[in-house]
């Protein structure tokens, strides 16, 4: 249609210097062109190499260590046990998927259960105050609040203590 368009209005120019032939096939070529240009960024991005478990790991660690302060020894511990887990749950998703497993829910369960084990691996490394600070990072310490000394308190336990003190 477009085609059709800029032939019929630029006729007598191009029937001049071209064939009609000849533009129909500059500006379909142009065209080609002109999307290939378009689509190449749209492909390099899906290509982009998915992340390996110790990859996910290694970064969790980075903003862990700058987050949490943590110590070199808790910094190891940490990249362990996040190395393993994430291979693991990793290794068990495409263990699913190769068993042909579609169900949303199964893999939410296994997601789950991973995530349950490493807050409980964590939880023996990092002292209460990482590990809720970690809660919170990771959206799961919506119970707790940072009290007036700065550090995290239960929110049930802050509100206990400004109960006592409006008493008092």
């Amino acid at each position: 249609m477009f085609i059709n368009f800029v032939v019929n209005k630029y006729s007598n120019i191009i029937m001049k210097k071209m064939s009609v032939a000849t533009v129909r096939l500059f500006i379909v070529t142009a065209s080609v062109l002109l999307s290939a240009v378009c689509a190449v960024p749209v492909f390099a991005q899906q290509q982009e190499k998915e992340k390996t478990p110790e990859e996910v790991a290694a970064a969790e660690v980075k903003a862990m260590v700058s987050e949490l302060k943590l110590s070199e020894s808790q910094e190891f511990f940490c990249d362990s046990i996040l190395t393993h887990n994430y291979t693991c749950m990793k290794s068990d998703f495409e263990s699913l998927q190769n068993s042909g497993m579609q169900e949303a829910s199964t893999y939410q369960f296994l997601k789950d259960r991973w995530e349950k084990k490493t807050l409980e691996a964590l939880k023996k490394v990092l002292d209460d105050q990482q590990y809720i600070r970690y809660l919170r990072r990771i959206g799961k310490g919506k119970d707790y609040k940072k009290g007036k000394d700065g550090k995290f308190y239960l929110k049930s336990d802050l509100e206990k203590e400004k109960n006592k003190d409006t008493n008092k």
